[in-house]
Formats: structure tokens, sequence, C-alpha cells
């Protein structure tokens, strides 16, 4: 099995495996692979390697890298995450106007039916990488790194077909570099349009404000063209520039935006007030490329681009156009998935038994089903089922409404409670001074002097005016994050609460210590309501001082 920044050569020919790719492989490469081909140095088709990137081999001792792009989500098989892409353009919202999508990958770590994440290749694909895939011989001389830049000047149909021979190839060359999906094997794709811009804005390693950004964030100093190969004179100025040149964005991708636009899998529609428009098109690219202005590129920029040049009579191409590759899956992958899909999507559109409205809407299900039951003709059995499915849609859609609700106030309430340990540790620390303004107000009496003993006694009270103030701003945190624990507690049923907390959980461990504590406090002050049947304003205090108190002792 293959696993992230696994180090991989081509080791020669061996025995195909299925027949029809063994012909289909042969007949492209001619039996042309030999065990003197050349290989590549990392720093070529990897120059800003990370120890999570996943390598994958190719012919002729090449390799290309890749980067997982997370897709988490609590419902399982039928899982997906819900974005808001383009943006809000007056001048032409056709185009790349707001829309709502929906992204998700086939890998999961837990195995099983669950998704969570797929892999896009970490760089656009490099003019060496296109080469030893579709030509039918190893060159005679290695790469240069000169020669790694985008593969531009060729048809969608081209990269389609680059994509399909490349996979075909590490099916019969060194099929255990694709992981399995179920009972399936992985393969290699160009991006879908959601896909693209999903990854390119940065997926869920950020906030919904920030991911909604029209550039790439900058850090502190930072100026656009250390991400962006654009038409500027401080930038690319028309010319495409080596692969993984410029730094990469929160994922690890490295020039989504510049250099060369990206063609993608998802023929073009124009954009309908939300949604895409039933037409479709030409074929899309995205992100800009080397000439493009830095005033007219952004992460929602799209191009409808026609796929025949009627002037030439060819496949359109372009020397500013390339592509990318994503590694996935079938969503698919057996006769026993379907039974779990069924369950999956009838556990969607359930109310949760929590929520007061529970017990009426199934009584309502109950009487539709009863009415089915009765029905005496297969036109009334059908207007019942129509109506049936249409209230699991709206059921299923207030569910992820509601789940998505119920994760923000949950990480509202560990930020609350963040707040609050913070200002205990505070507090704690102007305690600790006051035993030393007693001290300072003693000697100032034995100095007798007056005006040293006033500004001690002011400084002393400002301390004690101040640390009231911070417990109680911090008693204030204490009451917001109870009547959270409250709400939660009593609108939800503990089944639905663990859920969005199990699905939080491995986002939050990667934050900070504090923030982790205060998850935990809310995992137990959620079950703590359930059993008291109130959250006690008391005991979560209590239990902030305590953090805050072992917090202390670390510093």
């Amino acid at each position: 099995m293959f696993g992230p920044g696994s180090v991989v050569k081509y080791l020669g020919p061996r025995a195909f495996g299925p027949v029809a790719a063994g012909l289909c492989l042969f007949a492209i490469w001619g039996g042309a692979a030999r065990a003197q081909d050349v290989e590549w140095k990392d720093s070529y088709y990897n120059p800003q390697p990370a120890e999570t990137d996943l390598i994958l081999p190719m012919p002729c001792g090449g390799a290309m890298a890749f980067r997982r792009v997370d897709t988490p989500n609590p419902d399982g098989a039928i899982g997906d995450v819900t974005v808001v892409l383009g943006r809000q353009d007056e001048a032409q919202p056709f185009l790349d106007g707001v829309r709502r999508s929906f992204v998700s990958g086939p890998f999961s770590d837990g195995g099983g039916l669950a998704k969570g994440y797929f892999y896009m290749s970490k760089y656009e694909l490099a003019a060496p990488q296109y080469d030893v895939v579709m030509q039918s011989t190893c060159p005679e001389k290695k790469p240069r790194k000169r020669d790694f830049v985008p593969s531009v000047d060729h048809s969608k149909l081209d990269y389609d077909l680059f994509a399909q021979r490349y996979t075909l190839w590490l099916m019969a060359e060194n099929p255990d570099f694709l992981p399995m999906v179920g009972q399936t094997r992985a393969f290699l794709r160009l991006p879908s349009e959601d896909e693209w811009e999903y990854a390119a804005r940065g997926g869920l390693t950020l906030d919904d404000a920030l991911f909604r950004s029209p550039l790439p964030v900058l850090g502190e100093g930072e100026q656009i063209s250390e991400y962006v190969a654009y038409g500027g004179a401080d930038s690319a100025s028309g010319k495409l520039q080596i692969i993984g040149t410029l730094k990469p964005n929160p994922i690890g991708l490295h020039d989504m935006l510049g250099n060369a636009a990206e063609i993608v899998e998802t023929p073009f529609s124009m954009v309908r007030h939300g949604r895409l428009h039933g037409q479709v098109g030409g074929y899309v690219k995205r992100g800009g490329d080397a000439r493009t202005p830095i005033g007219s590129l952004t992460l929602a920029t799209r191009f409808e681009v026609p796929p025949y040049d009627t002037i030439s009579g060819k496949p359109t191409a372009d020397r500013y156009t390339g592509t990318r590759l994503v590694l996935s899956g079938l969503a698919i992958t057996s006769p026993e998935q379907g039974e779990a899909m069924i369950a999956a999507l009838d556990a969607l559109a359930q109310p949760d038994p929590g929520t007061q409205a529970a017990a009426t809407e199934q009584e309502a299900l109950a009487l539709l089903a009863d009415l089915s039951d009765r029905a005496t003709s297969a036109r009334e059995r059908g207007q019942i089922a129509r109506i049936r499915a249409v209230l699991d849609a709206a059921q299923a859609e207030r569910n992820t409404q509601r789940d998505r609700s119920i994760r923000l106030i949950m990480s509202s309430s560990v930020l609350v409670c963040d707040q609050a340990v913070q200002r205990y540790l505070n507090a704690l620390a102007i305690g600790l001074l006051l035993p030393d303004y007693d001290l300072m107000e003693r000697d100032a009496l034995n100095s007798a002097d007056p005006q040293l003993l006033q500004e001690v006694r002011e400084q002393r009270q400002a301390a004690l005016d101040q640390f009231n103030a911070l417990d109680g701003k911090a008693m204030g945190n204490v009451i917001d994050y109870a009547n959270f624990v409250e709400g939660l507690a009593s609108e939800y049923s503990a089944d639905l609460l663990q859920r969005q907390l199990d699905f939080m959980w491995p986002d939050m461990r990667q934050r900070s210590a504090r923030r982790v504590s205060c998850m935990t406090l809310l995992e137990e002050h959620l079950d703590l309501r359930r059993r008291e049947g109130f959250a006690d304003p008391s005991v979560i205090s209590g239990a902030f001082r305590d953090v805050a108190i072992e917090f202390a002792k670390q510093e």
C-alpha cells in the first residue's frame, strides 16, 4: 500500500495486470520501458516537499505529488460538505455569481462507507510529466529543472486521455499505489469545477469568512505576488513559471491562481440566481494565467472555452492553459453499499427525537404511510410517494442546517469557555500580586512617606478593581456558556449532540490546548445537564477556574 511521502522509483517492466489494460499500455509504450530509464530529481517534480505529500510513480522514473483535500462530514456514506462558491459580481453574475454547491471525497481514514477526502495534484501538470505518459518512448536525457513548467497547448481531450493513460499505467505497473475505494481501485481524472474552487480557496482549513475571500489570504507583510504568478511587472509578466516557485495555499497546493489557467472536467453552465443553469456549453478553465492582471483575477474567475476551433478545425488548445489531476474513486463501489445508502438517506430525513416537533412530524409520516396502504390505484400511491419524497427532501435539508447550527453553537461555547479561562488566568496573576501590595503598604507606613503610601494604595485599588472586573466578565462568560449548554441539551437528543461533537473533535485537537480542554468540558457539561436537569453556573465557573489553575501551573 502507499503512504504520505512515499519514495517511489520506476523499477522497470513487469507482467501487466488485466489483459485489456495490458494491451492498451503495450500499444502506448511499445515495450519501451527499460530498467535503465532515467530517474527524476525529487526537487524537480516536488520542489517544496511536505511530510504529508502523496507521491505516485510515473513512467521513465518520473513521479507526481498530490495533496489531501479534506471533505469531512458527519453523515457517513451519504455525507458531503456544503459550500458557497462564486462571488457577488454585478458586472457578470451569469459567469461567476454566487451559487451553492456540495463537495465530497471517496476516501476515509476509518474505512467502511464513510467519505472524508480526495487527492489533488500539488502542482500544475508539468511538461515532462505529460510527455512521459503520452510519448511512446522514454526520453534519452534526464529532464532539467527549467523543463518543469506547466504542460500547455493541449486540448481537453488530450488531458482526459493523459489521465486515462496514466491510470492504466499505474494499474498495470504499480497497482498498489492506487488506494482501494470499497471493492474498487482509485483512478485519475481532471477535477470537477466545484472540487477545483473548493481546493483553491483552502477547503475547510479556513473559516467561512476567509473562505469567501476573492484572493488568497495573506499573512502580515506578505504580497500577493508571493502566491500568484499574474500579468504584472512585479510578477510573471506573461511568462510561465516553473511549478512550485511560489508559496502554497492553506492546503499546500501551488499556482491555483495565475501561471497557467486550468481546464476542469465539468462542462460550462451559466449561473442563475444561486444555481447553475440547465444548458451545458463548452468546457471551463479556471484560475487565470500569467497574462491576467491581478485586478481581473479572483478565486471565482471562470471562463467558457469552445471545445473546437472553427477556424483551424481542430480541438481548442492554448499556450497558457494546462490542468492538474485529482485522485478519486467510484461513488458506488459494491452491491452491499446500496442498502447502506438507503439507510443513510432515510436517517438524513428523520426528525431528531429530542425536538418538540418530532412527534408531530412522525405522526404525519405515519399518516402518509397509512394512506399509501389504503390507496386503491397506482396513481394514488405514486402521488403519495411524491409527497413523501418532497417531505423527506425538506426534512433532510432542515437537518443539514440544524447540524450546522449545532456545531456553530458548540464552537461558540468553546470560544466563550476559552475567553473565561483567559480572564480567570489574568485574575489569578493579579491575585498573586495583591500580597505584594500589602507588603508595600506596610513599608510605606513605616517610611512615614504619605505620598508613597497614597501611590501604593491607589495601585492596590486599581489592581483590585481590575481583578473584580475580570472576575465579573468571566462570570458573564459563564452565564453565556450555561445558556448555550441549556439550549443544546433541551432542544436536541443526546445522540445527535454526540454525533456533532465527534465530528468536531479532529479539528479541535489541532487547535490550542485550552480549546481542547474547553471541548472536553462542553462534553461533560452537556452530559451533566441531562442528568441534573439544569446547567449550574457555579459548577461551570468552578470547572473554568480549575482549567485556569492547571494552565497557570504550566506557565
